[in-house]
């Protein structure tokens, strides 16, 4: 069958681009035709394009001023480019593409569709509720793949929204205990499953890992809405402490972005201290740089969702910070459920500094490989049912 596949892939980050990647892989493993449905998160493509979505004369000549004074635009016009250069590559996407469901072809050419994963329902993060089957037609059937809800408890404004948008869904499986609960809670079923990028083959992500032999152990930190300025201290002294690298993955490129006075003036001050500081820090990485530090890394330090997943594919020593945004709060339970399941030993750690501790200590994690074997097991069987059921049923 023809799989079209609804998620966030557009968006200017590891996580989002890899995990649906992961599930288009995941289809073709079942034997079936998958293609990513090229919707937009925002109406100018803005959080996959960056300062490429400005438009006009007047959008290239500011980019050209904002890369003169060194405010971020170049890094990031860098990575946007990287990233396009990974869709093209590795992504099967629809010759079409639009935001608004007005703006879709009347015919989305596919048999199915398939909404997931990430946070496609976090009402935190975009609203109205995105990906509940609005504007598709209701002769295609539509399942929902480790969607995930992102937040403790549903406000009571989007509350009906949910209803209406599940009962249009064939078959309903969420990523976490806390979006199984919360569908439920509606009068529907949820079935747990386990995140595309463990649902694919691990020979997949072979390709991306490092071959290269390091003579020092290597701290990867990969942390979201954190200060480089206020980690750098902590990284060099762990760095010299224990004589590795050290290498950053600065959060998004929004941190690099922007002409205000202080934005610039914070930029350039924080490009002067990377001069002298033995912390390596890739503000423009691909994404296949992102997938070969964690392969390569001894140590990492993260409150990203799927550099843990991929932690745990490449079977790395992680650390997950406790986020103090109350956003990321409400998503933390996520990888909190993670602990003392699939991934043994002091995973949750309140700040970067207890990380850096628990790896002096020689505390280590481990993957409990019977209950990730068995977890995967059941989700492929979930996936492979459904498409069983939709296929007669199209048939």
């Amino acid at each position: 069958m023809k799989v079209g596949i609804l998620t966030y892939h557009s968006e200017m980050n590891y996580g989002c681009t890899l995990q649906a990647f992961a599930m288009q892989e995941a289809y073709k493993e079942l034997g079936q035709d998958p293609i990513i449905i090229d919707r937009f998160i925002t109406p100018s493509n803005s959080l996959l394009l960056g300062p490429l979505s400005r438009k006009g004369f007047k959008g290239f000549i500011k980019n050209v001023v904002f890369c003169i004074f060194g405010c971020g635009t170049f890094s990031m016009i860098v990575r946007v480019l990287k990233t396009l250069r990974f869709h093209k590559k590795y992504m099967y996407k629809t010759p079409y593409s639009f935001y608004d469901w007005n703006d879709a072809p009347k015919s989305l050419g596919v048999d199915m569709i398939s909404v997931g994963s990430d946070q496609i329902w976090n009402a935190n993060l975009y609203s109205p509720v995105p990906y509940l089957l609005k504007g598709i037609p209701n002769t295609i059937p539509g399942i929902s793949y480790a969607a995930s809800i992102g937040m403790p408890e549903l406000s009571p404004q989007y509350l009906q929204e949910f209803k209406d948008g599940f009962a249009k869904f064939k078959a309903i499986s969420v990523r976490e205990k806390q979006g199984v609960k919360l569908v439920n809670g509606l009068g529907f079923s949820a079935t747990q499953v386990v995140d595309p990028t463990l649902l694919v083959n691990p020979a997949l992500w072979k390709k991306f890992k490092s071959n290269k032999i390091y003579k020092k152990k290597r701290l990867l930190c990969y942390t979201l809405a954190e200060e480089l300025l206020e980690l750098l201290p902590k990284l060099e002294k762990f760095s010299k402490d224990n004589d590795c690298d050290v290498v950053v993955f600065p959060d998004r490129f929004e941190k690099w972005y922007g002409f205000k006075p202080l934005n610039v003036l914070k930029t350039q001050k924080l490009r002067l201290r990377l001069l002298k500081s033995p912390v390596k820090v890739f503000i423009s990485a691909a994404i296949e740089d992102f997938m070969r530090e964690i392969s390569a890394a001894t140590w990492i330090v993260t409150n990203s969702y799927h550099a843990m997943m991929f932690s745990v594919i490449y079977r790395r020593n992680i650390r997950i910070i406790v986020p103090s945004d109350k956003v990321r709060q409400g998503m933390h339970a996520r990888m909190q459920e993670f602990e003392g399941t699939i991934v043994e030993g002091p995973l949750m750690q309140a700040s970067t500094a207890d990380a850096l501790k628990s790896f002096e200590k020689g505390e280590i994690v481990s993957v409990n490989e019977i209950e990730l074997s068995n977890r995967i097991k059941k989700s492929k069987e979930w996936l492979k049912s459904q498409l069983i059921t939709i296929k007669n049923e199209v048939n």
